[in-house]
């Protein structure tokens, strides 16, 4: 029997391999912490029959923070720099953010934010520092999604 690539594996295809390595150790680093917290402690025990979904979103969130927010502010921030100026183009290091470009990353950052609604993945879910905030995020969604 196959076994099934791992998400972490599946969002960072084809990214440069220094920033798929980090994306990758964050993401081995807090599924250990998920996984211990879970087991060890009682609040978070309730996410224990949902350790696939967890793995998910855990991956989901990693790619969120170094890639999508980044793509987003890059957007945001070309948005803002043409609004001021004239400029069409801008030059960071030896990369020029044109217009065209600005696009592909709205087009990128649009896709998550949609893969997100499609299943019910509220954005405060993404936004945590500590493996612990996270798996708080993830029991507050569990109990919305209960309710709704």
């Amino acid at each position: 029997m196959s076994e099934k690539t791992p998400i972490i594996n599946i969002l960072t295809y084809k990214l440069p391999f220094d920033i798929s390595n980090q994306i990758y150790n964050e993401y081995q680093s807090r599924i250990r912490e998920v996984l211990y917290l879970i087991e060890n402690y009682k609040t978070y025990r309730v996410l224990e029959k949902d350790i696939k979904t967890v793995e998910l979103l855990l991956a989901l969130s990693i790619f969120y923070k170094r890639i999508i927010a980044n793509f987003d502010a890059a957007v945001k921030f070309y948005g803002t720099v043409s609004k001021m100026s004239s400029a069409d183009t801008i030059k960071i290091g030896s990369y020029n953010l044109t217009g065209d470009e600005k696009n592909k990353l709205l087009a990128i950052v649009l896709n998550y934010k949609k893969i997100l609604k499609k299943y019910s993945i509220q954005p405060f879910v993404m936004e945590y520092n500590e493996t612990r905030n996270f798996l708080k995020n993830l029991i507050t969604l569990k109990q919305v999604m209960r309710y709704e």
